[in-house]
């Protein structure tokens, strides 16, 4: 199932002709100009001077646990405004496509769904949220194991309400909080009205206006690196702007609903 399709950044490498042996050192001087100055400016548009896809991986579990998947999937990429940090968009192994088509027989496997792989069509992007939760030592009792955006996030909200500042998990509206590795930010059909809701208003909306959540890897640059299952049929980093104090922007396309604080 596809999530989002952005336009993809193609470049296209030049590279030299072969140098022919000569005697006279004047044939030397433009290939040696095209190879101190010419190719090295080539290569840094064509991903040669990217420093995005050597970054380390993160420190906070959780984000690090889908970090490394994101890595074994090929590194799919959504830079929303076409390029930063050394990021392009670019593409990795889809869902129908082995090994990512039986891993996401796993994800749903910590759901309670272990037969539903790559190509039964089952939206996944919430189970690879509550795999990546369970795989990083998160407790169940903490994080719930299902499937669904709006289903683990309303029983946060219901944890959150009894236990107060105890709970493992806080849920904030987009312009309230600053996303760090390890958070949630998602996204809905709406934006926060559940913020000022009566409780049961609030988890009513919760469970069916949360449409998607990617998990959070790194803030720099003015952007977000979050990183999330089902989108582009890939585990997908996507990169969101956001404003001088880190908080999520508002852009089109994209409705911001929450962000998910991970305390533990």
């Amino acid at each position: 199932m596809n999530i989002d399709i952005p336009s993809v950044d193609v470049r296209a490498c030049w590279q030299p002709p072969a140098l022919r042996s000569s005697h006279a050192s004047g044939h030397w001087l433009p290939a040696i100009f095209l190879l101190v100055f010419i190719v090295p400016w080539l290569l840094s548009g064509c991903g040669g001077g990217s420093s995005g896809y050597a970054d380390r991986p993160p420190s906070d579990r959780v984000a690090n646990t889908a970090w490394q998947e994101w890595t074994k999937f090929g590194r799919s990429t959504i830079v929303y405004g076409g390029q930063v940090n050394g990021y392009v968009n670019r593409r990795g192994v889809t869902e129908r496509s082995e090994p990512l088509s039986s891993k996401i027989g796993d994800y749903w496997g910590s759901c309670g769904h272990p037969s539903w792989d790559g190509r039964s069509d089952k939206p996944w992007s919430g189970a690879f949220v509550a795999w990546t939760m369970a795989h990083s030592g998160v407790s169940a009792s903490d994080f719930p194991r299902d499937g669904r955006h709006g289903g683990y996030l309303a029983s946060l909200y219901d944890r959150q309400q009894q236990r107060g500042r105890s709970a493992a998990f806080a849920l904030h509206a987009p312009n309230e909080y600053a996303p760090k590795p390890g958070d949630l930010v998602c996204s809905g059909t709406s934006g926060p009205t559940w913020r000022h809701a009566d409780s049961r208003t609030a988890r009513r909306r919760i469970d069916s206006s949360a449409s998607h959540c990617d998990i959070v890897t790194d803030v720099r640059g003015g952007y977000v690196q979050a990183i999330g299952g089902n989108v582009k049929n890939s585990v997908t980093m996507s990169l969101f702007p956001v404003d001088s104090r880190g908080r999520l922007v508002p852009f089109a396309g994209k409705t911001w609903f929450m962000v998910v604080e991970k305390r533990v």
